[in-house]
């Protein structure tokens, strides 16, 4: 990725200030889409894929030696509406004790666990992403993370005012987790724990009305919950394996979670990428469960240009109903 140094302003009134930086780079797609099974058709589905990012970093260091800056991300998305976009951001603090990040931030447990390899242009729904309960509660400025190497270990702790929304619940349920990660040779392990004021469902299905059906409806702030993940990962040969667990247990015995799954990436020399992952989420006292597949090829034309598709398939069953869809993308991915 390139990043191009726009300004540079170097604050010379007082001796010995340090010099502050800016900095701007950004990324883009174009391409196609397939959804066999969607919310606003019966039927199958293919539609456009376009979206812009530009971001923008910012340092600085104190004349005692303390770094700082923060990072915002400007996108153009349909989510932000017509003709508008959408941002997020973070800003942190740097020292001799650690790093202390304020904002859009993963929590301890997922920045210790993980995730397995993403597909696609598009990323394809994200189903190679487990459910953390921060993450998909949290929205905006809402989380903090502290992080502090010793070694080869990575120590992670965060906190959540669970944001999620101007509704009467606002900033009324918090989070907080701690994670390790740990890095020997070509092998690495993340553990992690996090504890919230309430039960995020792994599980969700959006409906060809538009509708998102749960197993038993939005769980929210009905129930506190404990969730706790492992996870590792080795490469052998250029490829790289990935392998994940968590468990999540809630005050509503019926809401007790458990997902897993694994994954592995290969990058060869001539400029072909590959990655694939399996996942699955089961409900540990009823009788419901779901599962994706998704495989993901790509092609670095170089200059920042890179020819990316994959395809995932996805099934459950819960209930009386039955879900079953495949997604596929195809397009060309830059970055500036």
């Amino acid at each position: 990725m390139k990043k191009v140094l726009f300004a540079t302003t170097a604050l010379v009134m007082t001796a010995g200030v340090a010099a502050a930086e800016v900095a701007v780079w950004g990324d883009g797609r174009l391409g196609l889409r397939y959804e066999s099974d969607t919310s606003y058709t019966a039927d199958s589905s293919y539609n456009v894929i376009n979206r812009l990012r530009v971001r923008f970093r910012l340092t600085g260091e104190s004349d005692s030696g303390i770094s700082f800056g923060g990072n915002l991300r400007s996108d153009q998305a349909a989510s932000a509406g017509d003709n508008a976009s959408a941002t997020s951001g973070d800003v942190w603090v740097s020292g001799a004790y650690g790093k202390l990040t304020v904002g859009d931030v993963d929590a301890a447990l997922e920045k210790a666990v993980g995730d397995l390899p993403e597909v696609g242009l598009s990323g394809l729904d994200y189903w190679n992403e487990f459910a953390y309960g921060t993450s998909s509660e949290a929205d905006g400025d809402a989380s903090m993370l502290y992080e502090y190497s010793i070694g080869n270990a990575n120590l992670y702790a965060s906190f959540s005012d669970g944001y999620y929304g101007n509704g009467a619940d606002e900033r009324d349920t918090q989070s907080w987790s701690l994670g390790v990660g740990y890095d020997l040779g070509n092998y690495t392990f993340g553990i992690g724990y996090e504890k919230s004021d309430y039960t995020v469902n792994p599980f969700s299905i959006e409906q060809d009305d538009g509708t998102i059906t749960t197993v038993f409806g939005d769980l929210g702030n009905a129930a506190d919950s404990e969730s706790w993940g492992i996870s590792g990962g080795t490469s052998i040969s250029g490829v790289t394996f990935k392998a994940a667990y968590i468990d999540t247990s809630s005050d509503n015995e019926n809401w007790d979670s458990t997902q897993y799954g694994v994954g592995a990436g290969y990058e060869m020399a001539n400029g072909v990428g590959l990655s694939a992952f399996y996942r699955k989420t089961e409900f540990d006292n009823v009788n419901v469960e779901g599962r994706a597949f998704g495989l993901g090829a790509s092609y670095d034309l170089g200059g920042g240009a890179v020819v990316k598709g994959g395809i995932v398939d996805t099934d459950a069953n819960f209930a009386d109903m039955n879900y079953d869809n495949t997604l596929a993308d195809f397009g060309l991915a830059f970055t500036f």
